[in-house]
């Protein structure tokens, strides 16, 4: 079928003719194939060519890795046999996103599920729900897709296992199983991490399947999302290009039995049997022994023609015999005989069974059109409004809900991601001239989709960043958050081409120039500025791997600052970091990201020589979880007006997880507007994190008291407020457990100063006041009655001051009055100063300036009056010879928590990657020889079902994950693959300032204290970070010392 742009254009107008789909699978399960074979039925490329050619990547990094990085769109026509040939009357417009299946690009399947309202999520046969299959349909479901199931590579259980029909079904069923057993388990995962949610899904696979046969009874009553009596759910080979689901047998074998064809789709899938002697289908019977439809009737005639393929096999004659059978017709029967077997059996199932109508038609029966998905996915795009919005934010809610198409519609279109393209692939309109461009020039075309209204050629919009807000921003032009820019050209995606049009309604996915200086990576356009703006991407994972580039000659940094723009607005989730050191950081999710974003640099966007230091990976900062006792630090500000005491405790990796996961809600919950926050919504999202802290044994107390989290006030760590009665009285805190840091302990005021006939200086007055607020906890929930300790009256602080002897009754007024102004004053300053000294001692560490992790902090504060021979109290702050009062304790809260951390057992914190291996039995031994050196903890590993794989899970370190899966296909013989997922945090277990003192010690721990002839390994990892970063290391200059040889003298 050729296809040419004024049918696409036609069928455009028609929203209930359009599907928006992506392909969703793990890296290697045949999405790119799939769409080689979809694009050959429109004639794009030729039918032989389909699996082989990889259409849709066109980036030469992409053939030659031979996986999709980026994501990529194509609109293909599709006519259901059963229809009428006419285009406009009975086909259907796809819009087919193809997406990559490596980890490291996950931020392109955000893009790619974001413009889609439904997905293709492909399972190979043979390998089943891997790491990325699961984190494929986690955000398939977030984003609110309707799914089909594709199970490919069927021809590998044939030819590769040799499994017989019987074991082929058992295989099909249990990967039906599993995936649907994924889906349902969502609900309940909903804010836990990907990593987590996979290991759950693995431990209970194995408990399922050895309770599958009891409990099969109680699954029945259950509906299935994936089900082949349905018709959701395909079969096939997409590198033989045929596929089928239980609907098309359904309506052959109706027709030889002259029966209905509903009826038979339930029995094609279950435990039915033909019986012969009656002729008709019977349920199986347990222990019988019967077999079941789907073997008998669909599997054994495809067995029987990859039978074709056995050595020795007459396959021309096996496939003859088949064609005659199946009344294919005489130019497939052609192909047939062809002297490779492979390829006449490739002809005979695309003749018989071919892909492109199979999947396609599933397509259209069970993928929603854009005005069915509108109302199903609003909530996700929207975040929820309150009935006293104005009437131009309803309208355009409405808009959106029911997908208008009129160009009176407000127009609404999300843009997923900036491509960057060459100057010279764009198309020229007639008339014209050409233009002599640079070959490698770039330019910069925004990735979108119309989701109401219509867009036209040169039509100016309003850009809307995510944190927009039309109630208060709409009429403030200075905004940031808002802008004018003008579309210039509207593009039709056809992969690796592009062509005009002048006009696009809702529901169709385009590309737009002129909007390069106006979004960085993904913003929403309106012909409106009063519009809600939709809601920013979720991504699986974050840049975690990050490496300092730089020009290798200084003439060419202009170019290369450029360049580095350039990349960061191409790459939906790199990030780029200008350091106060003057290095300039890049940040990519994996190695495979991380090479290709510095290739890119050097040959598209720079274009000139890179200097790349080792990757840096991140670190945290931490104490140990099982520090029980702690010690108390205090701290004096400069002018000695008053004292902190600081201890610190750990928090649970769980409740630390937490806080990490649910940052994006936290950042909601407190800079949003009371009226306007959803308060249902975000306690629901809560609830995990508010169980934790409850279940915290070290928080069960004090959790009424959370004041802040940090750093940037959304970090896992917490700051407790303090009041006259809290649980914990620091100042109660034993002598010896008490470490002065900076300045001398302030001279107390006692009976026998007063006794004593020395006077070295004024006595002082200390008054323990309350600071912060439970700011969280009321937030949270966790304490709904106390009162904010923010703002405090002038008789409160009057009565503070008199209980503890700094007013007299008989004290002046004035002197009252001044006082209390100076103490009120002083406290507000107080809390301002712990605040930002918390904050900022959380984002930079002691070890290596590392952000902490996992620390519970709690500051207790006196005021220190100095009292003069005539009674009078004064608060020497001194900010004339010190500066603000507030910025001297920010001061030293800060140093004060970075010297409670190194007297609290002080652990460096590292990221994990979850690895998952696939290896056969003869490279075993070599995986484990490759995750011992690097650190690795080996999780589970299982032989998976239905073939001769190992699946190795284990818990792999970041920083000793470069290279690994290069290693572990080298060793393993290229047996053994790897994909990587970032897992969690966890604190490594070793004192980095642990010294062997005995001899004991010594011979066990060696000199260095990690082991004989071995460095210790936190105190390696801080000292190349500080190293790194420019700081002081501490670093033995001669290891080891011998006496100096004297040369002999020549006479």
């Amino acid at each position: 079928m050729e296809v040419d742009t004024q049918t696409i254009v036609a069928l455009q107008q028609q929203t209930a003719k359009i599907r928006n789909v992506c392909i969703l699978a793990h890296v290697d399960h045949g999405k790119t194939t799939l769409s080689d074979h979809l694009i050959a039925s429109n004639g794009l490329i030729h039918p032989r060519l389909a699996g082989e050619l990889r259409y849709m990547d066109s980036n030469e990094d992409e053939q030659a890795r031979g996986i999709t990085m980026k994501s990529s769109s194509i609109s293909l026509l599709h006519i259901p046999k059963e229809e009428p040939r006419e285009v406009l009357d009975s086909g259907y417009l796809f819009n087919l996103i193809d997406s990559p299946g490596h980890i490291d690009f996950c931020s392109e399947v955000s893009t790619a599920a974001r413009l889609s309202d439904g997905a293709f999520v492909l399972v190979d046969a043979v390998e089943g729900v891997c790491i990325q299959t699961h984190a494929v349909l986690r955000q398939a479901w977030e984003e609110r897709l309707e799914m089909c199931l594709v199970i490919n590579k069927i021809d590998r259980m044939i030819l590769e296992l040799e499994l017989d029909p019987l074991e082929a079904y058992t295989r099909i069923v249990s990967i039906v199983s599993n995936v649907n057993m994924v889906l349902s388990s969502f609900e309940s995962e909903k804010f836990i991490s990907e990593a987590d949610a996979f290991l759950d899904y693995q431990e209970d696979l194995h408990a399922v399947s050895i309770n599958r046969e009891d409990d099969k009874s109680d699954d029945e009553d259950e509906e299935d999302y994936f089900s082949p009596e349905k018709g959701n759910v395909a079969f096939g080979s997409a590198f033989d290009g045929w596929a089928f689901n239980v609907q098309q047998f359904a309506k052959i074998y109706s027709k030889k039995l002259q029966c209905k064809a509903e009826p038979l789709h339930k029995a094609l899938w279950g435990n039915y049997s033909f019986s012969a002697k009656s002729k008709r289908i019977v349920p199986i019977k347990p222990g019988s022994g019967g077999t079941p439809l789907f073997v008998s009737w669909i599997l054994e005639p495809i067995f029987k023609a990859y039978g074709a393929c056995m050595p020795h096999a007459d396959h021309k004659g096996i496939l003859q015999q088949l064609a005659d059978k199946l009344n294919i017709d005489e130019k497939s029967k052609q192909l047939t005989q062809h002297a490779d077997a492979r390829v006449a059996l490739r002809g005979f199932m695309r003749s018989w069974l071919p892909l492109s109508d199979a999947i396609l038609t599933m397509g259209v029966q069970f993928l929603p059109n854009p005005r069915v998905a509108a109302p199903n996915r609003i909530d996700r795009f929207l975040p929820q409004q309150d009935g006293n919005q104005n009437d131009l934010l309803r309208e355009v809610k409405e808009a959106i809900t029911s997908c208008d198409t009129r160009e009176t519609a407000p127009l609404v279109i999300y843009v997923s991601k900036m491509v960057s393209v060459p100057l010279t692939s764009l198309p020229r309109k007639i008339g014209q001239p050409s233009r002599s461009l640079d070959a490698k020039e770039e330019t910069f075309l925004a990735f979108g989709r119309v989701f109401a209204g219509v867009i036209k050629e040169g039509q100016d919009v309003y850009v809307l960043q995510a944190d927009y807000d039309p109630i208060t921003m709409a009429h403030d032009e200075t905004n940031p958050s808002v802008s004018k820019a003008k579309i210039n050209e509207l593009y039709l995606m056809m992969g690796r081409g592009l062509e005009f049009l002048d006009k696009v309604p809702a529901g169709n996915i385009l590309a737009m120039s002129g909007l390069e200086m106006a979004i960085l990576k993904s913003a929403t356009l309106s012909s409106t500025p009063m519009c809600k703006p939709i809601a920013p991407l979720m991504f699986q994972a974050a840049p975690i791997v990050q490496v300092a580039v730089e020009p290798a000659h200084p003439g060419d940094m202009e170019k290369f600052e450029n360049g580095m723009k350039l990349l960061h607005r191409a790459d939906p989730l790199v990030k780029v970091i200008f350091q106060d050191s003057g290095e300039h950081v890049l940040c990519a999710a994996g190695e495979v990201h991380l090479e290709t974003c510095i290739k890119d640099l050097r040959e598209r966007f720079a274009r000139v020589e890179l200097v790349v230091s080792p990757p840096l990976v991140r670190f945290k900062e931490s104490i140990a979880e099982d520090t029980v006792a702690t010690k108390t630090v205090s701290v004096l500000t400069a002018g000695k007006a008053c004292e902190l005491r600081i201890q610190i405790k750990p928090l649970t990796n769980k409740v630390s997880s937490d806080i990490e996961t649910l940052e994006d809600v936290l950042v909601a919950l407190m800079s949003a507007d009371t009226k306007e926050r959803n308060l249902e919504e975000i306690q629901e999202k809560l609830v995990d994190l508010k169980q934790s802290i409850l279940q915290a044994s070290n928080l069960q107390n004090v959790c009424h008291g959370i004041w802040q989290f940090g750093p940037k006030r959304v970090g896992p760590n917490i700051l407790l407020m303090s009041t006259k009665n809290s649980e914990i009285n620091l100042w109660m805190e034993p002598d010896d457990n008490v470490v002065h840091a900076g300045k001398t302990k302030v001279e107390r005021h006692t009976e026998e100063d007063e006794q004593s006939p020395k006077e070295i200086s004024p006595a002082t007055i200390d008054v323990p006041i309350p600071t912060g607020s439970p700011h969280i906890s009321h937030l949270l929930g966790l304490d709904k009655h106390s009162s904010s300790n923010e703002s405090y009256k002038g008789d409160a602080i009057l009565q503070l001051l008199e209980e503890y002897g700094a007013v007299h009754a008989d004290s002046l007024a004035e002197e009252k009055e001044s006082l209390i102004t100076s103490t009120q004053s002083a406290i507000h300053a107080i809390i301002s100063g712990i605040s930002a000294g918390f904050q900022m001692a959380s984002a930079s560490g002691p070890l290596c300036d590392e952000p902490l992790r996992g620390i519970l902090v709690n500051i207790q504060a006196k005021l220190c009056f100095s009292q003069s021979s005539t009674g009078t109290a004064t608060l020497p702050l001194q900010e004339d010879v010190f500066g603000p009062f507030n910025g001297q304790v920010s001061a030293v809260v800060k140093q004060g928590i970075r010297r409670c951390i190194l007297e609290n057992s002080p652990r460096i914190v590292e990221a994990h990657f979850l690895c998952e291996i696939s290896t056969s039995s003869e490279g075993l031994a070599a995986v484990y020889a490759v995750l011992g050196r690097r650190r690795a903890k080996v999780l589970r590993e299982e032989l998976r079902e239905g073939s001769g794989l190992f699946v190795i899970l284990a818990h792999l370190p970041v920083e000793a994950s470069f290279g690994f899966v290069d290693e572990l296909r080298r060793k393993s013989s290229g047996s053994a693959s790897a994909s990587l997922m970032l897992s969690h945090w966890e604190r490594l277990d070793i004192d980095p300032f642990f010294q062997p003192l005995t001899e004991e010690e010594r011979e066990e721990f060696g000199e260095e204290g990690q082991g004989v002839g071995t460095q210790n390994l936190a105190r390696r990892l801080i000292d190349a970070v500080r190293t790194r970063k420019g700081l002081p290391v501490e670093k033995k200059v001669v290891e080891n010392a011998t006496k100096q040889r004297t040369r002999a003298r020549r006479k």
